[in-house]
């Protein structure tokens, strides 16, 4: 009864006007089409605080007749200036459309205020053996956020993707929009599956690309199905591969949890985890880079693992950002017994790739004892949003489908490749075509459409 009353609430309540935003030139920005405003809104749903996000427009070349918001992923990120460094994407919904975007609460960029924390990679923690290597990871992870959190508590602890939907919604108010248009790529999918549980009856197109199931009704099972999906993009690879390398890559993975092997490159030493993880990173960028995988694991089984370096500064598997967002949307454990069951499953499941991607290993071993609680967990969406439209690539579409295999009428754009973001970062026309008519009309492609 609470939730329907709050429904109609907002339902009723009068949309601002678009003129309360006042539209100037960006920042430091003289030369794009670019315009930006600052919205106040509300740090939480329970606090008389403002904060003030930085929204920005590039605005409808023709006749505008709506607007459509845009996040990017991240889940942090400057969303303001890449959106500045690829306009062209948007050519054809502009020609009636204004696309707006904002830069996240809390995060580095031009909303203000900005926690003030180490925004760089985390390292991902080897699994716990025991009970007292469970309790120093989660002293060592409360020690970490707490640091973070000390120097903005209330707003640490609303970064989570629910929060960014509230956002979202005081800003369709701004615009005056009646129902919103929305676009979120990566992470930013999360936000949109966030803003369509809590203003379904605002939602007037949705597009996700490249996103996790944020959705899933039972977690664990979907942990489950990613698990399987990354074994399959795995066998993709032993396919191509000589006969024999599954077999040896499961020997050299085992090898490796008994003894991690050191790369000569650089100052490392990889279990079989930390490899899987590498692994599954190099094989689904790019299938011109799987000669060197193959040339890696012979490598390897010699005793150098000095080919399965990622680029960068830290030669182990991490996450970008320091897990603020995440920490607060995907459950977490609670004991080293629950790890263990859940590492033991996965590895059943999925004995290439096992447990070795980040919402199965870096999310719930670096939030282990995180001071603030799940806010945002996963949850279904309602069955009365209007069709959405999605794509994926190889590693993408499954997950990707299984969010909008919950809304009926909707459609999923399959690339048969590698890569992530095909909207926003690949910047393919059949996608970008496809979603320009989407947003624009609302008119879905045909099922079971491809790109590539």
């Amino acid at each position: 009864m609470i939730r329907t009353l709050l429904a109609l609430s907002v339902l009723t309540s009068p949309a601002p006007v678009a003129e309360d935003l006042h539209w100037t030139s960006c920042p430091a920005d003289t030369t794009s089409e670019l315009q930006c405003a600052d919205l106040p809104v509300a740090l939480s749903q329970n606090s008389d605080r403002k904060i003030i996000l930085k929204v920005a427009r590039l605005p409808a070349t023709g006749e505008k007749q709506g607007s459509v918001l845009i996040n990017f992923g991240g889940p942090q990120g400057d969303q303001i200036a890449i959106m500045r460094s690829r306009p062209q994407i948007f050519a054809k919904i502009r020609q009636s459309m204004d696309v707006v975007t904002w830069d996240p609460r809390g995060y580095p960029g031009l909303s203000s205020p900005v926690l003030q924390c180490d925004w760089s990679a985390v390292r991902t923690p080897a699994f716990p053996d025991d009970r007292a290597g469970f309790d120093r990871l989660v002293t060592e992870n409360r020690a970490r956020a707490g640091k973070c959190r000390s120097t903005d508590p209330e707003l640490f602890d609303h970064m989570d993707a629910a929060s960014d939907a509230r956002d979202a919604e005081a800003i369709r108010r701004a615009l005056g929009e009646d129902r919103m248009n929305f676009i979120g790529t990566s992470y930013g999918g999360n936000i949109a599956q966030a803003y369509a549980r809590q203003f379904p009856e605002r939602v007037r197109t949705m597009y996700i690309d490249g996103v996790g199931n944020h959705s899933a009704r039972n977690w664990e099972r979907e942990l489950d199905a990613i698990a399987r999906d990354n074994e399959r993009l795995m066998d993709r690879f032993f396919a191509w591969a000589a006969p024999g390398t599954e077999r040896r890559w499961r020997a050299l993975v085992a090898k490796a949890d008994k003894e991690p092997i050191p790369a000569s490159k650089v100052n490392a030493r990889y279990d079989g985890t930390q490899l899987q993880s590498l692994t599954l990173q190099k094989v689904r960028r790019d299938p011109d880079q799987w000669d060197e995988v193959a040339t890696a694991i012979q490598a390897a089984e010699g005793g150098d693992a000095s080919g399965f370096v990622p680029g960068g500064k830290d030669p182990y598997p991490g996450l970008q950002g320091g897990g603020v967002k995440e920490c607060l949307d995907f459950p977490r454990p609670a004991s080293q017994q629950q790890v263990a069951r859940t590492v033991n499953r996965l590895r059943k499941i999925a004995p290439s790739t096992g447990a070795a991607f980040p919402l199965a290993w870096h999310a719930p071993l670096t939030c282990a004892g995180w001071p603030t609680p799940v806010s945002n967990p996963p949850a279904p969406l309602p069955r009365k949003l209007p069709a959405m439209l999605g794509a994926g690539t190889w590693s993408d579409f499954e997950p990707t489908a299984r969010v909008l295999k919950q809304v009926p009428g909707s459609r999923v754009i399959n690339y048969d490749g590698p890569g992530h973001n095909l909207f926003a970062a690949m910047a393919n026309l059949c996608v970008i075509d496809h979603v320009s008519k989407y947003i624009t009309t609302r008119a879905l492609p045909p099922r079971g459409v491809q790109c590539g």
